[in-house]
């Protein structure tokens, strides 16, 4: 089996997103659903339930009464933020693990995807160009092939690097040069495994090359930009992480500018710190205190 076929192959392993998770993304997907048909779609997982409880009642948001229900949930912290602890829940897990072909320990790509959710649920509002929480959980998403392609990476580092290093090509291009795939590549035969929706599947497969889409896609912009914010700020990055700048194109058909996306990225930096306190920090049994709101 060659190179190519191994890791298409490799594809097929890595276990599917949650039922849950996969319904609400459809869900999400849907202008006609409504908060009823969220918390339908959550409630009977009782794990994910219970860890989004747990997650709510944390110090984090310093609620002055304890949440006991995800209607509850819904009421007190609104429908995005529990969509987004929903969807951040279900893939600690996945993304949490060392990526050592990246040069990412473990908890370094769950970080850096993290931010880029937030970042790109906030371009999402900005422009008011996509689904705000489609395009948390697009961000969440884009480096999923990094986790295929991380043994393969491993053992071509060097040629990889030597490759930026001497040649002045992206860590992407070299990584498609060496190895015959990028991540994002690979991250769009996972997207597509797991049926993601079309326009997610497109921001996973080219979220660092948005100029590939005739026409343009907004989602895939969105998570563009997202990603290069996040870059800019070395926000959960590896050896390959100051590679990339935003798309001049994208940029000017959103009518926006380099600070623009320095601006995002000072308030992320900020979020992904509340972020990893909340997912480290257990709750506590007395009457919360607010540490932000």
């Amino acid at each position: 089996m060659n190179r190519a076929n191994e890791i298409i192959e490799k594809v097929g392993t890595l276990p599917p997103l949650p039922d849950t998770a996969m319904k609400l993304i459809r869900v999400v997907n849907d202008p006609r659903s409504t908060v009823d048909d969220i918390v339908e779609t959550i409630r009977y997982d009782q794990a994910i339930t219970a860890e989004v409880l747990r997650l709510c009642n944390s110090a984090y948001f310093g609620l002055s009464r304890r949440i006991t229900s995800l209607n509850d949930a819904m009421l007190c912290l609104g429908t995005v933020k529990v969509l987004q602890l929903v969807m951040s829940v279900h893939t600690t897990n996945l993304l949490s693990r060392e990526q050592s072909g990246y040069g990412m320990d473990p908890g370094v790509l769950w970080k850096h995807s993290v931010a880029v959710a937030l970042a790109a649920a906030q371009f999402a509002g900005l422009l008011r160009r996509a689904n705000g929480s489609l395009a948390f959980t697009a961000g969440l998403l884009h480096d999923i092939g990094k986790v295929i392609l991380n043994d393969y990476v491993a053992e071509e580092f060097t040629v990889i690097v030597r490759k930026v290093k001497e040649e002045g090509v992206s860590f992407m291009e070299a990584e498609q040069q060496v190895l015959g795939f990028s991540h994002q590549e690979i991250g769009g035969l996972i997207a597509e495994r797991w049926k993601l929706p079309e326009n997610m599947v497109l921001s996973i497969r080219h979220h660092h090359l948005p100029a590939e889409l005739d026409p343009p896609n907004d989602l895939v912009d969105v998570v563009h930009l997202a990603d290069c914010s996040c870059l800019m700020f070395g926000m959960g990055i590896g050896v390959d992480g100051l590679c990339y700048r935003a798309d001049p194109a994208v940029l000017s058909r959103h009518n926006l500018h380099e600070t623009d996306l320095e601006k995002t990225g000072v308030q992320i930096l900020v979020d992904v710190k509340r972020v990893e306190a909340l997912f480290t920090t257990p709750p506590s049994g007395d009457r919360l205190q607010s540490v932000s709101s």
